[in-house]
């Protein structure tokens, strides 16, 4: 069995040092300047100077700010009068001379001394301190100083003499010394002079000055001397102040310690192969003796030691002594130590062992097993430390090297220390650096690029300058949509390397290929691993995305209808204005406003005028959800409060003129007239309360107004449930009905929100939004007769793309794998080819309420995708993907297991056609409202922006534009849809023909468009209401649509949708007119009120109460004459 002994550390003693600081100083201040200092000693001896009352002070015991001083006196070698016939000397005020003091108001004079003056200062220790100076100022009165050299102690020679003894080293350090030279001739007269030196370290100091003298003209002047030095800090080894990081006792043997001080030089570190008994080593084994070399050995240093069974070396300092045997597999245990003699231990610093009873005992070492005594598993062949080589300060190294969990190590393997495992030698001398690890991290989240931009660049950020090389993996993760290969090149990992000393960027270049498909947009992620002297920031997921360059937008023709803005009319500012009624014969308009219903007269559409304001909480009402007119009769849905009581529905004539209260069902949301005028059907909602503790049942109101207002009471009021399919729920999910309110039945759960009806005023198709169905009511009956779910839409097709994320700042129209329920609000019939068909506006719309809410975002703990359907759903929850989208967490759940195998989004973002007596989805707009909006000159900018703000994608993670409301109009033979986008605002017009292939025309909105801005104009479309022209004040077909946000309507003309002669059926009885033709004036059979309209149905000339009509206006042709019952006349004009 192999062993070594690895010895004790001795680190001599050893200073650090910190910035210089003032030891001792003065600059004469808190010392009285007075009068002339009169000596009273006897000058032909050698005394002591003493202060004298009255006088200048020329001693002074230091204070806690200033340092003191001694005078005395010593004689010529042929003494004279000395300082005793009156002198300025001691603390001095006096500026004749100096002009001012180089430090406060006072210094120090010395003066006509007649023999030696001698100032000594304070002793100053400096024996804690090396880097020493001192210094003073000194200035010399330019005057006749004479040298003599053959009498140097008589008065004909001037000496100045300044110095500091070294009491410490018995030795004078000079700062001046004139002696053998005339003061005159060393230019230094005149003149402040700061007088300075160097010092030895570590010693005891008293700066001196000296004058002799013999004339009042002689006078030196003193200022500001300081005593200056760093002091010295002693720091010593002790336990844990080094660490082995690295163990071999394959092939020759190695180890490898860090230390975590600065060693100073011919520091010797004493290692011993043994065990210790708690007072000594045992004997046998082996020792070595490793001295750090002549140069300090930085903390952070990482000492090797090879072959130590082979003769050690060592890869820095060097081995003085070697006795060492070899290290063994098992029961190995190595001390390091200081000391002055081998196995004469002072301090342990550290040691290794493979086994807990290789150490023998660690009592009486200091070291602690697993802090500064590192234990590893038994029977180590080979170990290494593979932690961080960067932190903050050494206790975290501290911290880091003692945990086995940052070691790589192998065990009873022969030659594990080259088998290619980790560890291998050679051990890793990478220096530990205090510092920060910087952090690496893509700059930004995502990039978009055009398909056809060739390439995108990425760049990754590093936060500081690396203290050591670092390098990161750029990878590929799998989940995006975009192919490798297929939609851009990135065929294998890619490594950025970050050097030492540098804080620039690393970018990587792909190149992405384009094509000429009109696709989905694509999108692909990288991500940062494998990092290496870095740590990972917070961005180290990043997402491309390729935008395609070749969709198609839906061209439009604004020709066919040629649909203009007219103006817009403010309902009311602070109020509303959601659902709009029109009656042709009094040209009035009927709007919702809350509580409210609001009468505006709209003969002119230019200068709407409010008629009347009807409050319904006047009777009882609580809110008006909707308006009707038929025939002269007014018809508005209005709820109670609480709203799960039933509310009524109140009939009157346009005037208002004898109201008729009918009781329907809770929360009557929608209301129409039959075709045919001789029902109304209204949609019961049923909503529960807040808490979901009432929960009515949703139901549908048949009321025959057949009898006309008078005709109509509570008798004819049927209002159907949805009792019958109460045990049909099973059969009803199955199918795709949405039954999920909490212990709801079927008839509780569904919830009728709008209303449309045959043709032949036959059939009456209510939709059930939250239910994503809808039910078919025979009227004849009358009867529910089915409910018909609208099933879902794959948003995974191409057709279906859309935008899903407000994070981004571009518009990502892409396929998902999600599905969106339709789930509509309004909706509205027609016919082709005697097939029903009804058009849907496909809104979405959630429960919330207050213990019930069935929203999730993405990311949202309690929603949890199938991992087994989902496999990139950490890709998904990405905000600038899906992560931030709002789905129902009702509904998506297909076997019951509580994972999530669908993801179902709330609307369809579009508007469908569904064959009403199946169900048959027949065509879907799939992405055109988003295609269309965000192509648009003027609206792109705010791309579905919300109707409460300008916010560039605001709605893109809720439901996008939000198809709110439509109505199809049979207009000069041709079918056409009108859509009402609830958020970005405005009205998709479609031909809608041809049921399987409509074709956008054109989209119209009048609402402010600047992006970012204060929103306003028309804002929030709720309802529409068409005009035909011949109902039109304008003779032109016309929209109104009500706007709920705004408070306003909106008012559009279908110019080519004319009034024109075809519309006319002309009377054979009635008023008769002559002269017929005539190319003057034409007489009347009876007085009235007469219009006239051209072959285009535009009026030309109008009369009031007149018997008479003057034509030779009109040029010649043929026209139509009106009266006020609407009978007409063919006129000719010549």
């Amino acid at each position: 069995m192999k062993k070594i002994t690895l010895a004790a550390l001795l680190l001599a003693s050893a200073f650090t040092y910190a910035q210089v600081e003032t030891v001792a100083s003065t600059s004469f201040e808190e010392a009285v300047a007075d009068a002339q200092y009169v000596d009273t000693g006897d000058p032909s001896v050698a005394h002591d100077l003493i202060n004298n009352a009255g006088e200048s002070v020329v001693d002074f015991t230091a204070t806690a700010t200033e340092m003191g001083f001694d005078a005395s006196y010593a004689p010529y070698v042929t003494p004279d009068v000395g300082l005793t016939d009156g002198d300025f000397v001691g603390a001095s005020n006096f500026t004749g001379d100096v002009g001012a003091y180089t430090d406060g108001v006072q210094g120090y004079q010395l003066q006509d001394t007649d023999g030696v003056m001698i100032v000594e200062f304070d002793v100053v220790d400096l024996s804690a301190y090396t880097n020493n100076e001192v210094s003073l100022d000194y200035f010399i009165n330019e005057t006749g100083w004479e040298w003599g050299a053959a009498s140097p102690g008589e008065s004909a020679s001037d000496i100045i003499h300044i110095y500091v003894r070294d009491l410490t080293n018995a030795t004078t350090i000079d700062i001046l010394n004139t002696e053998g030279n005339d003061i005159d001739d060393l230019m230094i007269e005149d003149v402040w002079t700061t007088g300075n030196v160097a010092l030895p370290n570590n010693i005891m100091a008293q700066l001196v000055v000296e004058l002799q003298s013999n004339s009042g003209a002689e006078t030196l002047y003193l200022d500001q001397v300081i005593f200056e030095g760093e002091p010295a800090v002693a720091a010593n080894l002790v336990e844990g102040d080094l660490a082995f990081i690295a163990f071999n006792a394959d092939g020759d043997d190695d180890l490898a310690l860090v230390t975590f001080v600065d060693i100073d030089p011919n520091t010797e570190i004493y290692f011993t192969d043994t065990e210790w008994n708690g007072t000594d080593f045992d004997s046998g084994e082996g020792d070595w003796i490793w001295n750090s070399g002549g140069t300090t050995i930085p903390a952070g240093t990482v000492i090797v030691f090879n072959t130590i069974d082979a003769g050690i070396t060592s890869n820095v300092g060097s081995i003085t002594f070697d006795d060492a045997g070899g290290i063994s597999a098992t029961d190995e245990a190595i001390f390091a130590y200081t000391a002055t003699a081998v196995r004469m231990p002072d301090t342990f610093i550290t040691a290794i062992a493979n086994d807990p009873a290789a150490y023998g005992t660690l009592t009486g070492t200091n070291l602690s097993e697993g802090v500064e005594a590192l234990t590893l598993p038994a029977s180590s062949d080979i170990a290494e430390y593979a932690g961080t080589r960067i932190a903050p300060d050494y206790a975290t190294f501290k911290t880091e090297v003692k945990d086995l969990a940052n070691y790589n190590v192998q065990g009873d393997v022969t030659d594990a220390h080259n088998d290619g495992i980790d560890p291998d030698l050679p051990f890793d001398e990478t220096m530990f650096i205090l510092g920060t690890t910087p952090s690496v991290q893509f700059d930004e989240d995502y990039i978009s690029v055009s398909e056809d931009g060739g390439s995108v660049t990425i760049t990754v950020t590093v936060s500081d300058m690396p203290p050591v090389a670092g390098s990161v993996d750029v990878t590929l993760l799998m989940g995006g949509t975009a192919a490798e290969g297929t939609d851009f090149t990135f065929a294998a990992t890619e490594t950025l390397n970050f050097p030492t000393g540098s804080s620039a960027d690393q970018t990587l270049s792909i190149p992405i290929i384009d094509n000429s498909d009109d696709g989905s947009d694509l999108f692909f992620v990288l991500q940062l691993e494998n990092e290496q002297n870095v740590n990972l920031g917070g961005q180290d997921i990043f997402s491309v995305y390729i935008l395609d360059d070749d969709t198609v937008v839906p061209a439009g023709d604004d020709s066919e209808l040629d649909v203009t803005y007219r103006n817009s009319y403010t309902v009311d500012a602070a109020g509303t204005a959601e659902i709009t009624a029109y009656d042709p014969a009094t040209q009035r308009l009927f709007v919702t406003n809350g509580d409210k219903i609001e009468v505006l007269d709209f003969s002119d559409p230019d200068n709407i005028v409010a008629l009347a304001t009807v409050n319904v909480s006047d009777f009882g009402g609580d809110g008006v959800q909707s308006i009707a007119v038929s025939n002269g009769l007014v018809a508005a849905a209005i709820s109670v409060d609480p709203k799960t009581d039933n509310g009524f529905v109140v009939l009157t004539d346009a005037d208002g003129n004898s109201p008729v209260a009918l009781e329907v069902g809770p929360l009557p949301d929608m209301l129409t007239f039959s075709p045919d005028g001789a029902l109304l059907v209204v949609a019961n909602e049923g909503e529960p309360n807040d808490d979901y503790t009432v929960d009515p049942e949703g139901s549908i109101s048949v009321i025959d107004v057949s009898g006309g207002l008078g005709g109509t009471s509570q008798a004819n009021v049927t209002t159907l449930s949805f009792n019958a399919f109460d045990g049909q729920q099973a059969a009803l999910e199955a199918a795709g009905v949405r039954i999920y309110g909490p212990g709801a039945s079927v008839s509780q759960d569904l919830e009728p929100e709008f209303v449309t009806i045959s043709t032949d005023s036959q059939t009456a198709y209510v939709t059930l939004q939250e239910n994503n169905a809808y039910a078919i009511v025979d009227l004849t009956t009358p009867e529910v007769t089915d409910i018909v779910p609208f099933g879902l839409k794959d948003h995974s097709l191409v057709r279906n793309t859309l935008d899903t994320s407000d994070e981004t700042d571009f518009i990502f129209d892409a396929s998902w794998p999600i599905f969106g329920m339709y789930m509509p609000d309004a909706v509205s019939y027609y016919e082709v080819a005697g097939t029903g068909y009804i058009v849907t506006a496909n809104e979405g719309d959630a429960r919330d309420y207050d213990t019930f809410a069935e929203e999730r975002k993405l990311d949202d703990a309690d929603y949890n995708p199938d991992p087994a359907v989902f496999s990139n759903i950490d890709i998904l929850e990405l905000e600038t993907n899906l992560g931030d989208h709002n789905f129902s967490a009702a509904s998506g759940d297909t076997n019951g297991d509580g994972l999530y195998e669908e993801l179902h989004a709330f609307g369809g973002r579009s508007f469908s056609i569904f064959e009403a007596a199946t169900g048959t989805l027949v065509w879907d707009s799939g992405n055109d409202f988003e295609v269309i909006t965000a192509n648009d000159p003027v609206y792109g900018g705010i791309f579905n922006a919300s109707n409460e703000n300008n916010e560039f994608k605001n709605r893109s993670d809720n439901k996008g534009p939000e198809p709110e409301g439509v109505t199809v109009q049979e207009i000069n033979g041709e079918a056409y849809a009108f859509v009402l986008l609830e958020r970005i605002g405005g009205v998709m017009i479609y031909n809608i023909s041809d049921p399987s292939n409509p074709v956008f025309l054109e989209y119209e909105n009048s609402r402010d468009a600047t992006p970012g801005g204060t929103e306003s104009g028309d804002l929030g479309p709720e309802g529409v209401v068409y005009i035909a022209p011949q109902d039109s004040p304008v003779n032109l077909g016309m929209l109104v649509i009500s706007n709920e946000v705004s408070g306003t309507l909106s008012i559009y003309d279908l110019n080519n949708d004319v009034f024109s002669v075809q519309d006319f059926e002309l009377a054979t009885e009635g008023f008769k007119m002559y002269p017929n033709p005539s190319q003057d004036r034409v007489f009347f059979s009876q007085p009235g009120d007469y219009s006239v309209f051209d072959l285009l149905g535009r009026k030309v000339l109008q009369v009031i109460d007149a018997s008479s009509l003057n034509v030779n206006g009109l040029t010649t042709g043929t026209y139509v004459v009106v009266d006020a019952a609407g009978t007409t006349q063919k006129l000719l004009v010549e």
